[in-house]
């Protein structure tokens, strides 16, 4: 099993940044091209269409507003991305009035690439979301 971890230091307050990054069904990036929610809460299934038209499933696992927690996994092995059995989870912690530390980390089998390469690929995708939550609310 690999770990992929990020952790980043933000000048903004936490629940600012929880109310954006572990909004389950409003994640943004320049990879996404469509995303669909399919129900709600504990359970629901956010698909995701990327910008060359593969899709992928995702399940929220736990979202906890007091802790500043959400956890997700990855359906199925039939998508493009090179995990297996992917479970990431994001807490946001403050570390002053207007400062908080992201943590994000995720757990996969590998799938098709060097552990090296997905490690660097899902770091990638969490450095990536956290950057795009700073710019929203840099406004």
């Amino acid at each position: 099993m690999a770990t992929a971890r990020v952790s980043e230091a933000i000048e903004k307050n936490a629940d600012e940044v929880f109310a954006l990054l572990g909004n389950f069904g409003a994640i943004k990036s320049d990879l996404i091209k469509d995303l669909k929610m399919h129900g709600s809460g504990i359970g629901c299934i956010r698909e995701i269409t990327l910008a060359d038209g593969a899709k992928l499933k995702e399940r929220m696992e736990n979202h906890d507003t007091n802790s500043r927690t959400l956890t997700y996994s990855i359906q199925g092995d039939d998508h493009p991305l090179p995990f297996k059995s992917y479970v990431a989870t994001l807490i946001v912690t403050p570390t002053g009035p207007k400062q908080c530390r992201v943590d994000w980390f995720g757990n996969f089998e590998p799938k098709g690439v060097p552990e090296a390469d997905a490690i660097k690929l899902a770091q990638g995708i969490y450095t990536g979301a956290i950057k795009a939550t700073v710019k929203m609310l840099a406004g």
